[in-house]
């Protein structure tokens, strides 16, 4: 209660939300990622057509074909992110760019994200991330807990690590099972769409 009676809210029990530079910064690092990861499967794929055309299951001419589908392994790649980000954040709470920054996924009353909530915020991040980030950051500066559209559609916040409780911390063992399944996921769906591209008749 506040003077005259009146009520007062209580500000120091929201928990603050990591701010926009710091994810942005995530991302970034993600971006760098998600680049070395594609040159990594690039050369995987290319290297099983090899192999498929030595025994000639497919015939010559599949460079020219994946040359022409540039647009289409974009978006693949768009896809696999997806996968990624759903898998890191739904089995350990971050991305390897999250990890790096000391941020952590969690839900609005700090127990661990799900797959399902990974999944929505995942997806509303095509949303988020319009204008250069402009449709997050404009909705992440109306409260401290600093949540995007996804992050409230998920119902969930990214904080800085020490305010995650302990019982809601990946193991060390966890982050990395969940960071190898989701660059997994992401690769072998690269790889997957550049074969499927190149043997297409």
């Amino acid at each position: 209660m506040g003077i005259l009676g009146l009520s007062i809210t209580d500000t120091t029990s929201v928990v603050q939300g990591a701010g926009f530079g710091i994810r942005a910064l995530a991302r970034v690092l993600e971006m760098v990622y998600g680049y070395v990861l594609g040159i990594i499967s690039g050369i995987a794929g290319a290297i099983f057509l090899v192999i498929l055309q030595e025994a000639a299951v497919i015939g010559p001419g599949w460079q020219r074909r994946l040359g022409g589908a540039r647009l289409g392994l974009f978006m693949a790649s768009l896809v696999g992110n997806l996968f990624y980000h759903t898998l890191c954040e739904g089995i350990c709470g971050a991305s390897l760019g999250k990890l790096i920054c000391g941020l952590r996924v969690v839900t609005e009353d700090l127990a661990p994200c799900s797959i399902k909530q990974a999944f929505i915020r995942s997806c509303a991040y095509f949303i988020d991330s319009l204008f250069f980030g402009i449709v997050g950051y404009l909705e992440m500066n109306k409260t401290l807990k600093e949540q995007r559209h996804g992050d409230h559609w998920a119902k969930t916040l990214v904080v800085r690590r020490r305010l995650v409780p302990d019982a809601a911390k990946a193991s060390p063992v966890r982050m990395l099972f969940g960071i190898a399944a989701g660059s997994f996921a992401w690769s072998l769906f690269l790889i997957a769409t550049l074969v499927i591209v190149g043997i297409r008749s």
